[in-house]
């Protein structure tokens, strides 16, 4: 595996994700479980093991632009099968936020509006209402039908009901508090 060459770019850059996330990448064998496992790695998101690789060789702005991590949905399985125990959520969460202070755009340009709408549904809720988030994500970016043939599949094996979108629910004073308490950072009651 090719590291960096020690130009003090390079370093740095390994340096803040490494302090950002917690996780130290040098320890990483490149053995490819993460990868292997992870559930969003396909032929259009490369695995984790990439994007350390991306990241040990200093190459920034491959790494900024690598859609894995703003795909990671946290699952945990990387940092389970990895034989170091290095957790690509804590990585993922910290390229973000070098990202977003380096104005680099998401590879999702509608992930923020999408992470919004999934959280409104979770405090109104107390979970999330699938067919009722998909449908305001498709209305709010103009993309209509987009999914339909997978929702009417979905509807035909009774994975979700159209009648969700009717059906009213009680909202969840456990779950407001929960968010009240993000809201105020975290602090005790």
């Amino acid at each position: 595996m090719f590291r960096f060459t020690g130009d003090a770019s390079e370093k740095n850059f390994l340096r803040q994700v490494i302090d950002k996330s917690g996780q130290n990448l040098l320890e990483c064998l490149q053995c490819g479980k993460c990868s292997g496992s992870c559930p969003v790695a396909s032929e259009n998101v490369p695995g984790p093991r990439q994007l350390v690789a991306e990241i040990l060789s200093g190459l920034k702005d491959e790494a900024l632009s690598n859609p894995l991590w703003w795909y990671c949905v946290s699952c945990g399985t990387c940092m389970t099968r990895c034989p170091v125990e290095i957790n690509m959520y804590e990585v993922a969460t910290a390229l973000c936020e070098i990202a977003q202070k380096e104005g680099v755009q998401p590879s999702e340009p509608d992930i923020h509006l999408f992470e919004e709408i999934f959280l409104k549904s979770v405090e109104k809720y107390g979970r999330v209402k699938e067919l009722r988030t998909v449908a305001t994500y498709n209305f709010r970016t103009r993309h209509f039908l987009k999914d339909m043939d997978k929702g009417i599949i979905l509807m035909r094996k009774g994975a979700i009901s159209p009648f969700e979108l009717l059906k009213g629910w009680k909202k969840d004073p456990r779950v407001s508090r929960i968010f009240e308490k993000v809201r105020k950072g975290g602090q005790g009651e």
